[in-house]
């Protein structure tokens, strides 16, 4: 090949950008997020050693650490990562016809097989958080704000006459959370139960506890 016809040199192209520095730090820490998501899935909490981790993302532990100094801070940036993703499910929630409709639905798309790989650690941090204060501090303002965010969905479906305004709200959202994680430990311990075939019963169950009182017919009365 003449140099006459050789391809220029990428920094010569008018469109070429070279990686940037950001971008490789960015990709660099998806990629251990990636292996970490991987491992605590696998292996547990306990059984995913920062070494386990450094050998799934192919990289050394000096690499590793220089961006998350420990296991903490890897389920910290986890929680982080999936906050966008929170948001936008809420808002989607918020702003439905029927919020009671549109939680489920959006439920059930999240407990798609493939969504539940991150989804199967939430019983596996919640497990080591009782005994991990770093653990808890890490996740809790997570926690939090799903709460805010789910109460406020619910405020809606109140207003909308979905939800009896006789019930306290913060007691709703906590016993729904609890629901939720239950659901998800289950499916880890008895996979053959097949939780999408179940959601739609999951879903009658949630509307039927948060309805409104029907009103008592005027010959029930008499």
């Amino acid at each position: 090949m003449t140099s006459s016809t050789a391809p220029a040199p990428a920094a010569s192209l008018p469109n070429a950008k070279p990686a940037s520095r950001a971008d490789h730090r960015s990709e660099q820490r998806q990629r251990i997020l990636g292996a970490a998501v991987a491992c605590f899935s696998r292996d547990g909490f306990h059984g995913a050693s920062m070494q386990k981790i450094c050998a799934e993302a192919g990289m050394s532990p000096g690499a590793l650490y220089r961006y998350f100094p420990s296991k903490e801070s890897l389920i910290a940036a986890i929680a982080e990562g999936e906050r966008s993703e929170r948001l936008a499910f809420f808002d989607a929630v918020s702003k439905a016809p029927s919020v009671l409709d549109a939680l489920t639905d959006c439920t059930a798309a999240m407990m798609e097989e493939g969504c539940l790989a991150t989804a199967r650690l939430g019983p596996e941090v919640m497990a080591e958080a009782i005994r991990n204060a770093d653990l808890r501090a890490a996740v809790e303002p997570h926690e939090e704000e799903s709460r805010v965010q789910l109460k406020a969905a619910l405020a809606n479906a109140v207003a909308q006459g979905e939800v009896d305004p006789a019930l306290d709200l913060d007691t709703v959202v906590l016993l729904l959370q609890i629901i939720g994680d239950g659901v998800l430990l289950h499916h880890q311990l008895h996979p053959q139960w097949r939780l999408a075939e179940r959601l739609p019963a999951f879903a009658q169950l949630v509307k039927r506890m948060l309805a409104p009182d029907a009103p008592v017919p005027a010959e029930a009365k008499a």
